[in-house]
């Protein structure tokens, strides 16, 4: 089993050499938000026709060299495709109605090309805008350094962060694939993050009190700046975010962490959370309660748990159609939405008058669905 992982690597740039690196981010970032912009017009997700219309620009206009062009005209074609495939999806058209922004102080570089890495004494050679940098070296965790030694690398990308360079390397590692002994159900909940169902046992896991107050503080805190509307204050929101987006990072990796530690020979089914940001506003009237499922991205919990699963226990995790798992009873199999009212945290069957935890029900349902996809290994499983 194949999984990559992407080592973070602090890059040691000399003086001389910070701004030229840092020019050519810059002159990344601004081609990138140009072609987005008269790509958004032009509605195009084929690279070639980007190319013939936009190349000599990119190299004249953003003194871009010729694959780090080649790299922005890839990557606005995967955004624009991405947008349009989610307008697809969830039929929404909001998606299309702002013009999609590369905010990061970020460059997409080609392996081998426009990036070499020597592996042997973990150094690098750059292109920028200036010329190439030579022998330059970098430094992470010395896990990474075995992973980049014996791993297959893939194309990086070096970022602008807190006065520092870092390559942001993809690694592709082999992890001995294992059978799973117990499948795990997994529900993403209103009253605690998650709900883990097995047929052993039941765990929930959730967000620290001390981290939602934060968390809540700093959403009241952005509503406050972004109705004020004046320079100071769209700086500050800027700050907010980045801080809200750590948060939400280091929390989804503790529980993700905590998670696949505490299940480490079962499969994790967990539900296809297409659309969960659009149904959330259809079925949550309170604004503070809906502010409460809103502020966690359970996607990137998802992922979190996903890549750990596969890196630490080998195995892979399973999603599906979370259809209906909130009103189907366990037992006898009932389906209706008088089983669990709306707003109710309790599951109540009108047909065989079973009552549990409406987010263990839907752990228990998904689980189920999930020995349904695995049938020829159900017998092994139980």
């Amino acid at each position: 089993m194949k999984q990559i992982i992407t080592a973070k690597l602090k890059l040691i740039i000399p003086n001389q050499d910070k701004n030229s690196l840092l020019s050519t981010i810059v002159a990344f970032k601004n081609g990138m938000n140009f072609l987005l912009k008269e790509n958004y017009n032009d509605k195009s997700s084929n690279v070639k026709t980007i190319h013939e219309k936009y190349y000599q620009t990119l190299r004249n206009q953003f003194s871009l060299p010729s694959q780090m062009s080649c790299s922005v005209e890839r990557l606005c074609a995967d955004i624009t495709k991405t947008m349009w495939s989610r307008f697809k999806n969830q039929n929404d058209k909001a998606i299309l109605q702002t013009i999609p922004k590369y905010k990061q102080l970020s460059v997409k570089y080609i392996l081998n090309r426009d990036i070499t890495i020597k592996t042997e004494n973990m150094e690098c050679s750059i292109t920028t805008i200036d010329g190439r940098l030579k022998n330059i070296p970098f430094k992470g965790w010395k896990k990474h350094y075995e992973q980049i030694k014996n791993g297959k690398l893939c194309d990086p990308h070096i970022i602008y962060e807190k006065k520092n360079f870092y390559l942001l390397l993809p690694i592709e590692i082999e992890i001995e694939e294992k059978t799973p002994k117990q499948l795990v159900g997994i529900d993403a909940g209103q009253r605690v993050a998650l709900t883990c169902v097995s047929d052993r046992e039941t765990k929930e896991y959730n967000i620290p009190e001390t981290i939602k107050r934060r968390k809540t503080k700093m959403s009241k805190l952005r509503e406050d700046l972004q109705s004020k509307g004046t320079r100071s204050a769209k700086e500050k929101l800027k700050t907010i975010a980045k801080r809200e987006r750590r948060l939400i990072s280091d929390v989804s990796h503790c529980i993700s962490k905590q998670v696949v530690s505490d299940f480490q020979d079962a499969q994790f089914i967990l539900e296809d959370l297409t659309g969960i940001r659009k149904n959330i506003k259809t079925f949550r009237k309170d604004k503070e309660q809906r502010r409460q499922v809103e502020q966690w991205n359970y996607f990137e919990l998802q992922n979190k748990i996903g890549y750990k699963s596969i890196l630490f226990n080998g195995i892979a995790i399973e999603k599906i159609d979370a259809a209906y798992t909130s009103q189907t009873c366990p037992r006898c199999g009932n389906i209706s939405p008088n089983n669990r009212p709306k707003g109710s945290e309790i599951f109540h069957c009108v047909n065989c008058d079973f009552k549990e935890n409406a987010d263990v029900v839907a752990g228990m349902n998904i689980r189920l669905k999930g020995l349904i996809v695995n049938q020829p290994n159900v017998r092994e499983l139980n």
